[in-house]
């Protein structure tokens, strides 16, 4: 090739790429019409594109208003509305007692970010009985988008919304955080709603408060004036497609309702764990995972609950909350009572303090190593075994942090980490530390006090194993009435039955609630 025809070619595609712009440019001015490109599977023809947020909120309704899934349907005489799709999109309905949380993540969060929403297109002529969109035989002569290709291979399109109506499929939620993100901006405040969208007797989130906390005020006012201005991404499919008749569109998207809603897996707690770089707690616990022998290889990050035979020491979700309760609780570092949320937004704690929190609970679980079957598990002794054969608490979640709580409480009040370990070494040595057997502390505390002795997993028995860990490792407790409050608990829960006026004694005998006395202090 040529010098000038090397040159020539270059000066084509200057020529092409400027006319392309041309001809964007004038599609993204024009009114009601968005650049699209087509997505094709399962049969199904759908648009993605991207709109400002406020197209959003002024365009899109929820599922249960697409009027071919309401009951007013049958007013067509045309299709037979199915119940059972009724009443699922009613159950799939947006809890509005989550609008807060996620609006405040749009207005507050910088990096903030939502998946694309799933949008019906609805157009009025679909229930016009005498509409000429309707052929003969009853079948759509076009689809209930209006689209036009831009070029030969049909990938490109403009799509025109003029005359349509959208629904989101997918994304009911986001667009429930959208629509409150329009309500806070445009009047300075969100009301805090129930699951039904009834009024709560709470404070409103308010613009000025995000300002507040934000703490650079220019910041977040100039975020906010621009918010609605953000693009998302939607994909748009019609509710009726050519050659389709409208029983057939109803069947087809009941079948994508189902598809995207009812199989979709939401993702346990541990497996947010995982993904959360907020979170200090959570991103504390993560590097424990990876460095420490007692957790390495030993922690589930999918589940929210262990099984007696699992093989793993605790989840990632409980691993978090045991960072949690003892760092807050031993005040370490100064100041991760900051690493809580102020709402539900956390921010992330500088590299520092996470390094002086991932030190702090490095020491903790290297305490619990010395313990004698936490040592046992670490050279390869089954967490199954030392569940059921051992019956030990210490490899129950909830024990875990219970206990993690009470020695970072202790921990601040100057006991060590050295002298609970041999105190708790001491105890597992003597059977105090097994889960069913009546003479322990934790006989119908963790577990039912009747066969079969089923554990108990509600807060308060947790609240109470905390107490308990207090009491036994703290060396008692001297005020009157504090103890005497304890010992009333710790009856009520062992009692034989539920309203039954007599429990089981920490010597396995049964006597009467009143004679029930509270284990001697460990230490």
């Amino acid at each position: 090739m040529t010098e000038i025809d090397v040159s020539d070619v270059v000066h084509r595609e200057a020529r092409n790429r400027q006319a392309l712009s041309l001809l964007l440019n004038e599609l993204h001015t024009k009114e009601r019409h968005h650049l699209a490109i087509q997505v094709q599977m399962g049969k199904v023809d759908s648009y993605v594109t991207s709109v400002p947020l406020r197209w959003v909120a002024a365009n899109v309704g929820f599922a249960a208003d697409l009027p071919i899934f309401t009951e007013s349907a049958e007013g067509s005489k045309r299709i037979e509305v199915n119940p059972d799709t009724i009443e699922m999109i009613q159950q799939r309905q947006p809890n509005w007692r989550r609008q807060q949380d996620m609006t405040e993540y749009l207005a507050v969060r910088q990096h903030h970010k939502f998946p694309p929403l799933l949008l019906v297109a609805y157009q009025h002529w679909v229930y016009e009985v005498d509409s000429d969109k309707w052929g003969p035989d009853g079948s759509a002569m076009c689809d209930s988008l209006t689209v036009t290709s831009l070029e030969p291979n049909g990938t490109y399109w403009d799509l025109d919304d003029t005359n349509t109506l959208f629904y989101a499929l997918d994304g009911q939620h986001r667009l429930m955080a959208i629509l409150g993100l329009r309500d806070l901006v445009t009047t300075g405040s969100l009301h805090a709603l129930d699951e039904n969208r009834k009024p709560q007797n709470k404070p409103p989130l308010s613009r000025d408060d995000l300002i507040k906390r934000g703490g650079d005020k220019n910041a977040i006012h100039e975020r906010l004036q621009h918010a609605m201005d953000e693009r998302i991404g939607i994909e748009i499919m019609p509710a009726v497609i050519s050659g389709e008749t409208l029983g057939h569109a109803l069947r087809r998207l009941r079948r994508v309702f189902v598809d995207v809603n009812k199989n979709a897996k939401s993702l346990t707690k541990s497996e947010l764990a995982q993904l959360d770089e907020d979170n200090g707690f959570t991103i504390v616990a993560r590097k424990l995972m990876g460095r420490h022998a007692l957790l390495r290889n030993s922690v589930d990050t999918t589940k929210t609950t262990l099984g007696e035979k699992s093989p793993s020491y605790t989840t990632l979700h409980h691993l978090s909350t045991i960072v949690e309760r003892y760092l807050v609780e031993s005040r370490t570092p100064p100041q991760v009572a900051s690493w809580r949320p102020v709402k539900s937004i956390p921010n992330r704690p500088d590299d520092e303090s996470l390094e002086v929190g991932t030190s702090a609970m490095t020491e903790y679980f290297d305490a619990l190593a010395r313990i004698p079957l936490h040592e046992a598990f670490i050279q390869g002794k089954p967490a199954g075994d030392i569940r059921k054969a051992d019956d030990n608490i210490l490899f129950r979640p909830i024990a875990q942090m219970a206990l993690a709580e009470a020695v970072g409480k202790l921990s601040h009040e100057g006991i060590s980490l050295g002298t609970i370990v041999n105190v708790l070494t001491e105890q597992e040595g003597r059977g105090q530390l097994r889960l069913t057997d009546p003479s322990t502390p934790w006989f119908g505390i963790l577990c039912d006090a009747a066969p079969p002795h089923k554990m108990r997993r509600h807060k308060r028995h947790e609240a109470l194993c905390c107490r308990l860990f207090q009491y036994l490792l703290g060396g008692g407790i001297s005020d009157d009435v504090d103890r005497e409050q304890l010992r009333v608990n710790f009856a009520h829960e062992r009692r034989v039955g539920v309203d039954d006026d007599h429990a089981i004694d920490i010597k396995g005998r049964t006597v009467k609630l009143n004679d029930v006395r509270l284990p001697t202090p460990w230490r």
